[in-house]
């Protein structure tokens, strides 16, 4: 009999690992169902000592010695797996067993005693070489096959990291060709049977797999494995949503750089962390990087802010030259997408005589104005509240309320009212619910000339073919959001619009000033690069600092007290402490607190031990998408 520390795999245990006891036969690294909670759950073995060295602690201890429910798999996890599982936890403040809890698949979890294909990778001293690639999706996926046939020739496996399983589609699409017979793909949409039928090709074949999946799957690791491509590096969509608020990108570099495996980090345009570590030769660019992007498109700014002095009758949604491409499209059986960052009638509701922004009565947060059926609705899309629109201003009681920003259902609104006979789609998150549905309108979108599709950055992900005619209707509302990377996700977003068309690439704005527009109509990288990261040098911003968020919700008379105790408690990190300006979902005070530590000293020892001794309560954001 022996006594065994465990990681429990868990989001909700606070505590980094806990003790049972068991058999002496459990080796270290086994996956283990423990009693945790009147439930049984997961977790991994970390470590054994002999129960007479611990007689004197069971006995004193305040609570009952569980015993362990059974040894589910004796080689469970790639140590280099664990090992990037325990940095990233540390990176980001959590607990060892949360991190595991998000990047083990719970299918993997659950057939852990079918899964035989998990194979220990041999660890190496060298750190191994990272690669950068900058260029168009076409010119990168070419140059990713090349990649991935040198490796094959080396007898090296291949694991191709993308972060949405639209994404994965699309890229076994093009770099199977040829290999079909060593391509598997591993995500959480397959069935039982097709993640096995993939697992048994990993574990069997003796030819190098390529395996296109979401970062978790690397959990089932290959003998042989010898490099990690991570596409789409840019995409905010490795990012988390829930507690433990993580990047997973920083996990896979981690496990890159603990199994000695190269790593190949490639997008349209590399985010600004990624390219100032290039810079500064941390990594090595696999090709020279494309910092400036052609196109065949004719590329157009229109300016509709009108000039001082004039006015137009009604608020317009359509630029003239927009209007003019619309008429061009039907006339030729072309195509047209139109890009809003919005979708709703409008994002934003003002009154028109003091300036009061029309918010939500639950939460706080601006409503959207929506249309249902033959009314118009307010709805918030922060916690769901729908009222309707007959109402005054909370502030001075006027009935001049006005709507600023273009929603997508208002631009498809426009259009079915000035061009009735013109056949026109939309997808964002209102009218699409499903993969299968955003699929289905786009292939009607593109197998119908003279169409015209409206969409949010949804329909980007499922458009594969490049369009003849693109126009953005609105993306002045970003320039607002409290997000100091937010002109990386503009330029981002304008580039990837701009590679896909053929003929006509416009802009539409009413910030006609704004330098990033110019940068993404002339595909010019490297001068919004220069200019941001002496932006970002200037204040202090990543990559030259980290910055940690903390955030305590709740009545005000009961979060005060705390807020002030945890900002004393931590008052040697120089804290930042404020309130934020809209009120929680629930109604609540939002009360946060920011740090700010240089890029090298983070992760910060003492900082960290101080607050994974905070309430679990407290959110603790590292790397926060939003200072305030």
């Amino acid at each position: 009999m022996k006594v065994y520390t465990v990681i429990p795999i868990s989001r909700g245990i606070n505590q980094e690992t806990l003790t049972y006891f068991g058999p002496d036969t459990v080796p270290l690294g086994s996956l283990v169902s423990i009693p945790l909670r009147k439930k049984s759950q997961y977790a991994i073995v970390i470590d054994e000592a002999p129960v007479p060295e611990n007689k004197s602690e069971i006995k004193s201890s305040t609570f009952t010695l569980k015993k362990i429910g059974k040894v589910v798999n004796e080689h469970f996890l790639p140590k280099a797996f664990f090992d990037a599982a325990s940095r990233t936890a540390h990176y980001y403040g959590a607990p060892t067993g949360s991190i595991l809890q998000n990047m083990i698949p719970s299918f993997v979890l659950e057939n852990g005693a079918k899964i035989t294909s998990v194979i220990q990778i041999k660890t190496t001293s060298t750190k191994p070489e990272v690669l950068v690639i900058q260029d168009t999706d076409q010119e990168r996926f070419a140059q990713y096959k090349g990649f991935i046939r040198g490796e094959f020739a080396k007898h090296s496996s291949v694991f191709f990291c993308l972060p949405t399983l639209e994404d994965i589609r699309q890229a076994k699409k093009t770099l199977e060709k040829g290999i079909e017979k060593y391509t598997c793909i591993l995500h959480s949409g397959l069935s039982k049977k097709e993640l096995l039928e993939a697992i048994e090709l990993i574990s069997n074949e003796t030819h190098p797999i390529l395996i296109i999946g979401t970062p978790p799957f690397l959990s089932i690791a290959r003998k042989g494995l010898g490099s990690i491509v991570l596409d789409r590096e840019n995409s905010r969509s490795y990012r988390t949503l829930t507690r433990p608020y993580i990047d997973i990108r920083v996990f896979v570099k981690y496990f890159a750089e603990h199994s000695g495996i190269k790593l190949l980090l490639g997008d349209l345009m590399l985010s600004i962390d990624t390219l100032w570590r290039q810079k500064n030769d941390e990594y090595i660019e696999l090709f020279p990087l494309k910092f400036r992007t052609l196109t065949s498109a004719e590329c157009l700014k229109v300016d509709m802010k009108l000039p001082k002095g004039k006015f137009e009758e009604s608020f317009r949604v359509l630029s003239r030259e927009l209007e003019a491409l619309i008429d061009k499209t039907t006339e030729d059986n072309e195509r047209l997408f139109i890009f809003s960052a919005r979708k709703g009638l409008a994002p934003t509701t003002v009154c028109g005589d003091c300036g009061q922004v029309v918010t939500c009565k639950q939460c706080g947060a601006p409503i959207t104005l929506y249309k249902r059926k033959d009314e118009n609705i307010f709805m918030c899309n922060h916690c769901g509240e729908k009222r309707d629109t007959l109402e005054r201003c909370t502030h001075c009681d006027s009935w001049k309320l006005q709507t600023l920003g273009i929603g997508a259902e208002l631009i498809e609104e426009e259009i079915r009212k000035r061009f009735p006979n013109s056949t026109v789609f939309r997808i964002d998150k209102d009218v699409v619910k499903t993969d299968k549905q955003a699929r289905t309108i786009m292939r009607k979108f593109e197998e119908t000339p003279g169409s015209i599709l409206v969409g949010t950055e949804m329909a980007l992900l499922y458009m594969e073919e490049s369009i003849e005619n693109i126009a953005v209707g609105s993306i002045d509302s970003l320039f607002s959001l409290p997000d100091f990377r937010i002109n990386e996700k503009i330029l981002y977003i304008l580039l990837t619009l701009r590679t896909r068309a053929q003929k006509v690439f416009i802009i539409q704005t009413r910030n006609g000033n704004e330098k990033i527009l110019d940068y993404a109509l002339k595909g010019n990288v490297v001068d919004f690069y220069r200019d941001e990261i002496e932006e970002r040098k200037k204040f202090s911003y990543p990559p030259y600092s980290t910055f940690v968020k903390l955030t305590i919700e709740g009545k005000r008379n009961i979060v005060e007290p705390e807020f002030d105790s945890v900002t004393e408690y931590l008052q040697e990190f120089e804290p930042a402490p404020f309130e934020s300006a809209n009120l929680s979902a629930r109604g609540n005070v939002v009360l946060n607190i920011l740090f700010r530590f240089k890029a090298t000293d983070w992760p910060h020892k003492e900082f960290l031990k101080k607050i994974i001794t905070l309430p679990r309560h407290i959110m603790v954001k590292v790397d926060p998408e939003s200072l305030l």
